[in-house]
């Protein structure tokens, strides 16, 4: 009786109601990062195969079947394999041909609806049409995937910078932004654009930071965090149940175990900004100090993701330093460096002289130390320091006069780290160099970056 029913529901549907009806829920769900669910429903309803009016639907259910599988494989991130002859490597290879295959044949569905056929159903014209704006976003995918592998290597490759990465993602925005917007296609886009933009303003904030511009930097924060919340509202994406998983307010990112391997793209993105939010933390950290007494300051920032403060902090009791430092070297700042803060900008300020232009932007125990300065200032200005432009070298000056020990490492372009002892340290001493190497590596976003490649550490 209920096999009765079906038939008959079926046989008095509108023509194309059922697949338009079909498409809505698939493309749902590979917005909601649901690839298997979609793949099972492109597959399990054969019956609208064989009553289907449109003689292209069985080849646009057996390309969203594949796309499905796909779109798993690229929010997963296994095409950024390290290597290229192992099975990721291969899987990144599939990954391109498997966009490429699915975008001749969309474009083929699409080129037959400018043959001229009478009694062409209006079906035939709309998955015509949709194929057509398919293609268009696989070319976007494969585009993105070119750009996280970019990102990837950042850390490698010295010839790749951030500005280079804005620029790719947004001419991938400029250029893609419009190609697919049918309503049937509309979570897509949405997801789409959501993983373009929070990208584009984390990448910005991180440029703005290392030219120490607060407020930008802030409002591209906080812009990616508000586009990444919609992103998971939208995506259905749930806080986990246990206490000692990571949550938003902790650690930037929510994830349960079961989505966390298909919704790699979007917990990458999470991380990287909660990285960015304990770097600002740190950099603009005298500024946020005086909106908080202590105690509470220093409970929030060690509930960003990673506490710098407190392993600083940490840090300079252990090995008995005198002072650690980030020090700014204002010379060519896009505006003249007015301390700390937001200043108005019609507010005249002198530049800054001698010393004065390479201000500390944090100094931890206390103030910055006034008889070390014109030491550390031109250890950081003589163009003979060995290899301060690397930023993988650690420089160790001692100056018997002082009996002082000084380790400079160039975190920024225009920001340096910088440890003074008054005692004489071995520039071999592994405690201080580790910690000044794991730092750097963090706040110039080398590990987060590195990261995206499966298997790194």
């Amino acid at each position: 009786m209920a096999e009765l029913t079906r038939s008959s529901s079926a046989a008095s549907t509108p023509s194309g109601l059922k697949e338009e009806t079909l498409l809505e829920n698939y493309f749902l769900l590979l917005s909601q990062f649901a690839y298997d669910k979609a793949k099972e429903l492109s597959e399990k309803d054969k019956d609208v195969h064989k009553l289907s009016t449109a003689a292209s639907w069985g080849t646009i259910i057996q390309c969203l079947s594949q796309l499905a599988a796909a779109e798993k494989m690229y929010m997963s991130l296994t095409f950024l394999g390290q290597k290229r002859f192992n099975p990721i490597g291969r899987a990144r290879e599939n990954l391109r041909n498997n966009y490429q295959f699915l975008v001749q044949e969309f474009q083929r569905i699409d080129s037959l609806s400018q043959t001229p056929v009478t009694a062409r159903s209006d079906l035939e014209v709309l998955l015509a049409h949709l194929s057509g704006q398919l293609s268009h976003y696989l070319t976007a995918r494969q585009r993105l995937m070119d750009l996280y592998e970019q990102i990837s290597s950042v850390a490698v490759h010295r010839n790749v910078s951030f500005d280079d990465l804005v620029t790719m993602v947004t001419d991938i925005i400029q250029a893609h932004s419009r190609g697919f917007h049918h309503p049937l296609l509309s979570p897509l886009k949405s997801s789409f654009s959501l993983e373009c933009d929070v990208m584009r303003h984390l990448l910005q904030a991180q440029i703005l930071m290392s030219e120490w511009q607060c407020l930008p930097s802030l409002l591209q924060l906080n812009q990616a965090h508000t586009k990444l919340a919609s992103w998971a509202n939208m995506a259905a994406i749930k806080e986990p149940a246990s206490k000692d998983k990571p949550t938003p307010s902790k650690k930037g990112f929510v994830s349960t175990t079961r989505a966390s391997v298909q919704t790699g793209v979007y917990h990458w993105l999470a991380r990287f900004k909660g990285l960015l939010v304990s770097k600002f933390s740190l950099y603009f950290y005298e500024v946020l100090s005086k909106q908080a007494v202590p105690v509470e300051m220093k409970s929030w920032a060690s509930k960003t993701t990673d506490d710098f403060i407190g392993k600083i902090t940490s840090f300079q009791k252990k090995c008995d330093a005198l002072n650690v430092s980030l020090v700014l070297d204002s010379h060519g700042l896009k505006e003249t460096y007015k301390g700390p803060g937001y200043h108005h900008p019609n507010r005249i300020t002198e530049a800054p002289e001698g010393l004065n232009t390479f201000p500390a932007i944090l100094s931890i125990p206390g103030e910055r130390p006034a008889s070390h300065w014109p030491n550390v200032v031109m250890m950081i200005n003589d163009k003979n320091t060995p290899d301060l432009s690397n930023q993988d070298k650690i420089n160790c000056f001692y100056d018997k006069r002082a009996q002082s020990t000084y380790f400079i490492s160039r975190v920024d372009p225009r920001i340096y780290l910088v440890v003074v002892f008054e005692t004489k340290k071995s520039e071999k001493d592994s405690y201080v160099t580790n910690f000044m190497n794991d730092l750097s590596l963090q706040l110039r976003c080398s590990k987060i970056l590195s990261s995206l490649k499966p298997g790194s550490k």
